[in-house]
């Protein structure tokens, strides 16, 4: 194995993270703009950082897709973090559960048809699926495009449990 492999990680853990917190520490502009929506998309590394590039074109995917979608940013925060190499950085999404089917079908389309990704691509992502009961459980994934469906199949599992 050389320097230039990386080696993948695919981990699932507890969260604290949940809709209701997001809301409620939000800033007033930003907690209204989440009140309904079914996903988030959260700054690259929590709450007061900037965004991978692309994310807003991933947030207007997913909108024209049926998946009620916002950031967790106002118009005037919004920053995006420039990575230049090979890796598909998707970012951090908070799901609830009860969107992961059609969240998964589309992230999925996403990869393979907007971003033409290929199997042997890498790709960093994180879901984060919140249950009807407030438990949210993380999802992340950084490997080659075509493992990604461990990942996918992980949160898919997460919906099955409500």
């Amino acid at each position: 194995m050389s320097i230039m492999d990386v080696k993948e990680i695919f981990s699932i853990e507890e969260s604290d993270l949940s809709f209701k917190k997001l809301v409620d520490e939000a800033p007033l502009e930003i907690a209204s703009t989440l009140k309904d929506k079914s996903v988030v998309i959260l700054p690259s590394h929590g709450h007061d950082d900037a965004y991978y590039a692309g994310t807003l074109d991933t947030l207007d995917f997913l909108n024209e897709n049926g998946i009620d979608t916002d950031v967790y940013a106002s118009d005037e925060e919004y920053k995006e973090l420039g990575l230049h190499g090979a890796e598909i950085w998707l970012g951090t999404f908070i799901i609830q559960s009860i969107v992961v089917p059609i969240f998964c079908s589309v992230v999925s389309a996403y990869i393979y048809d907007k971003l033409k990704a290929k199997d042997d691509d890498d790709i960093a992502l994180r879901f984060m699926v919140e249950n009807k009961k407030g438990k949210t459980t993380a999802v992340e994934f950084r490997g080659k495009v075509e493992n990604l469906d461990k990942a996918l199949d992980a949160i898919k599992s997460f919906s099955d449990e409500d």
